[in-house]
């Protein structure tokens, strides 16, 4: 390092020559006579240009197309001059007196323009190579990362890792960081050398140090939120809008080391670009906010505009320890409201009111960083931009029936028979018979009753379950997003109960199963007004909330577990798409041109959702009383004896249906149903029924066969001894003393045989002929 150099990073170390202050000023407030502005204060763009207030966000400098405060220092030779010949008044020749720098934190454009500050007004030049200095920060500040060099080996990154092992406890920073600066000032001279460091100028620890940082950050991506949004391109509600790739994290690396992993990380993101936007939030211990910093890469399309106002909206008029937030003069002419900390935008200074960052209030934020990562998630959804024309959903819940006939008592409340056998058309005629209502004798029947714009059903199957379900339909255009939430409320809410046909109904109706409606629905999708729809895990996240009824929310995404268990099919043209749940399920039908169709009712694939519901819980109801059978039969020792005649029937019966084997000569039909016994496991369940079954009568079996054994055990030996001694008895006496009629001992012994035999084998025959003929 040159003399110079040597003497400047002194002069800023010198407590007596140089006060440091990172005090923020307020709004409006100037430098006084001995003091600088670095890259901090505000100023309205009214005023005239300030000659010691160096901070390129201000107007008079963002008119003159600065890109960073080191760029601003470099066009103050004069000012800095002027300043330096009143710092040398009343001093010895060569020093300067004490003047104060009022500067920002810590940043890599702070520090640099320090340094340059010092040496200008130390030696009146600037040093070599401050040109490619300036333009290289100036990318940095613009965040043009793709410019800025190898992560490894460039100067704002060997900056940041010096900074993060050398940290300050004062407002002034230490001397390891000074000289490293000084280091590279003094040999680097090109721009190309400052995004790629000579080797020797990079301390051993510090390159250790950046090495590790790309492991870190492996490390915090797999605990981070990935997804998609929609960055607005202008300000119209309506406007146009680009996709990005975003990046929820939360860690302790520093905000620039993330920034510049995550933005050039193509192999983690969806479209292959790096992660275009993220909002990351950095806990730091030994203060007590939390940090917060939102941005968007600013060398693409896109802004916040609006964002910082609207957290401050969500933020309250509270501050974090619960006090009322302060009103006062705008720093920015642009800020959207008087709060004298509000959330940082760097579009409320900018002149043409672009923003690509916003961060957290000076004060600190009564919002969690889930909080603030959901507000920026409902903000730029993709889902707003998907435009559903038309709608018709269908919320269904299984009960078990505990009241009167089921047939009468909905008759009696005005309920009246349906019959859905004209949409089956593409149904076997066993299905259509058994599960459509279009006989009498039908295994289901169903009942309906509109009221108020919906429509609702009551369908009885076998075993006393009922299924409840409503037909909500929508013909006014909505959003994706929209729609899926106010799905998600009425599947979670109570509003359907209030349904006046639905009020006297629950004193008969014992729940069974989730306590929340399932879902299906079929949705006209307008692919020519709506954003891309591709495989992206927002896009896809989207979609599986409509098919399953869950709030759209960034904790609901859908997890890995849950996109490998849906089941997606497309229809043969390719234009309709069907999402298959566990709760539910979605028809998406895309329209390339909104032309007319006919009206979306309830169809084929709404009864494919009926009858496999009817089915899954038909077997979970026959498995439970199943085993309340066997529980019974084990616990007392007399049961067995007794058939469990209906349980045995109701199985018999769902085994045996054609329900279970194929319903339709159509291929996309009969894989749908397919795919809804796939989710719901009742192949599985057919099978450990049959299986339930088969144990059941088997131990059935076990238990007749042991008390036969018991019977044969008992009186087997008392006959034996019985006609043993009354032979030995009466063989020397006559036949005629004590005994009534004409006979002997042995006669005695074959008559005991012969009341057991017919005792025994007759019990045992009898009670099998009941027992079959009750099966």
């Amino acid at each position: 390092m040159d003399a110079k150099l040597r003497q400047v990073v002194e002069f800023l170390m010198g407590e007596g020559q140089v006060e440091w202050t990172t005090d923020r000023p307020a709004p409006g407030v100037e430098p006084e006579a001995r003091e600088l502005f670095i890259s901090v204060g505000s100023r309205a763009e009214s005023l005239p240009p300030h000659p010691r207030m160096l901070a390129w966000k201000l107007p008079q400098w963002m008119r003159r197309s600065v890109r960073s405060t080191t760029g601003a220092v470099l066009l103050s030779a004069g000012e800095l001059d002027a300043l330096a010949g009143q710092l040398r008044e009343g001093q010895p020749e060569g020093s300067l007196g004490k003047f104060t720098l009022r500067v920002h934190e810590h940043t890599f454009d702070v520090i640099c323009a320090t340094l340059l500050v010092a040496y200008r007004l130390l030696h009146g030049a600037w040093p070599e190579g401050s040109d490619a200095l300036v333009e290289y920060l100036g990318e940095w500040e613009q965040g043009h990362t793709e410019t800025v060099g190898d992560y490894e080996r460039a100067f704002g990154t060997v900056f940041y890792a010096a900074l993060n092992l050398w940290p300050s406890e004062t407002a002034r920073p230490t001397r390891e960081v000074l000289e490293l600066m000084a280091s590279v000032m003094n040999v680097v001279r090109l721009r190309a050398e400052l995004a790629r460091l000579p080797e020797p100028l990079i301390p051993p620890v510090i390159s250790r140090r950046l090495k590790a940082d790309e492991r870190l950050y492996r490390a915090e991506l797999s605990r981070a939120q990935r997804v998609q949004l929609d960055i607005p391109l202008d300000g119209h509600e309506d406007g146009s809008v680009r996709r990005v790739d975003a990046l929820f994290l939360s860690s302790f690396q520093d905000v620039t080391v993330l920034r510049l992993l995550a933005r050039s990380d193509t192999g983690n993101t969806h479209y292959g670009q790096g992660f275009d936007f993220m909002a990351v939030h950095i806990s730091r211990l030994e203060q007590s906010r939390p940090w917060h910093v939102i941005s968007l890469t600013p060398e693409r399309a896109g802004s916040l505009a609006d964002l910082a106002g609207t957290l401050d909206e969500l933020e309250g008029d509270k501050q974090p320890d619960g006090t009322p937030r302060k009103k006062g003069a705008r720093r920015f002419e642009r800020q959207p409201n008087d709060y004298s900390d509000p959330w940082y935008s760097d579009g409320y200074a900018s002149p043409v009111g672009r923003s690509t960052m916003v961060a957290v209030p000076y004060s600190g934020t009564r919002l969690s960083r889930r909080e603030l990562w959901q507000a920026i998630w409902d903000r730029f959804n993709v889902g707003r931009h998907v435009h559903v024309l038309r709608a018709h959903t269908v919320f269904a819940r299984p009960f078990l029936w505990r009241g009167p006939a089921p047939d009468i008592e909905l008759v009696s409340r005005g309920f009246r028979r349906s019959d859905f056998s004209p949409q089956g058309s593409s149904f076997h005629p066993a299905v259509v018979n058994s599960f459509l209502g279009s006989t009498q004798e039908a295994d289901v029947t169903h009942y309906e009753k509109p009221t108020d714009g919906h429509t609702l059903h009551v369908s009885v199957y076998p075993n006393r379950l009922v299924v409840v379900w409503i037909e909500r339909p929508r013909k006014t255009p909505t959003s994706m997003y929209a729609l899926a939430q106010e799905q998600a409320a009425l599947a979670e809410g109570k509003e359907l109960w209030e349904l006046e046909p639905l009020r006297g109904l629950p004193p008969w109706l014992a729940p069974l199963g989730p306590e929340r409606w399932l879902v299906y629905g079929s949705y006209r999708i307008s692919r020519g007004r709506s954003s891309m729809l591709d495989d992206s895990r927002s896009m896809q996240g989207l979609f599986h909330a409509i098919a399953s009824g869950t709030e759209p929310t960034l904790e609901r995404l859908p997890s890995e577990a849950a996109s490998e268990s849906r089941r997606v099919l497309r229809d043969a043209a390719g234009e309709t798409e069907h999402w298959l749940t566990s709760t539910g399920g979605a028809r998406l039908e895309f329209l390339i041109e909104e032309e007319e169709r006919g009206p979306l009712a309830c169809d084929r694939d709404v009864l494919l959702f009926l009858l496999t519901i009817g089915q899954r819980y038909s077997a979970f109801e026959t498995s439970r009383r199943m085993a309340e059978v066997e529980q019974r039969y084990r616990t007392s020792r007399w049961q067995s004896l007794r058939p469990a005649r209906s349980v045995r029937s109701d199985v018999m019966l769902f085994t045996n249906s054609l329900w279970h084997t194929r319903v339709s000569e159509d291929p996309d039909v009969n894989a749908r149903y397919l795919s809804w016994h796939s989710l719901h496991g009742l192949q599985e369940t057919v099978e450990a029924m049959k299986d339930q079954a088969a144990e059941l009568d088997q131990y059935k079996r076990d238990q007749f066969d042991r008390m036969v054994g018991i019977l044969v055990f008992v009186f087997l030996p008392v006959s034996l001894a019985c006609g043993f001694f009354s032979g030995a008895q009466f063989q020397e006496m006559s036949p005629s003393v004590g005994i009534p009629g004409n006979t002997s001992g042995w006669l005695i012994f074959l008559g005991y045989t012969a009341a057991f035999t017919v005792l025994v084998f007759g019990t045992v025959f009898l009670a099998r002929v009941m027992s079959w003929r009750r099966r």
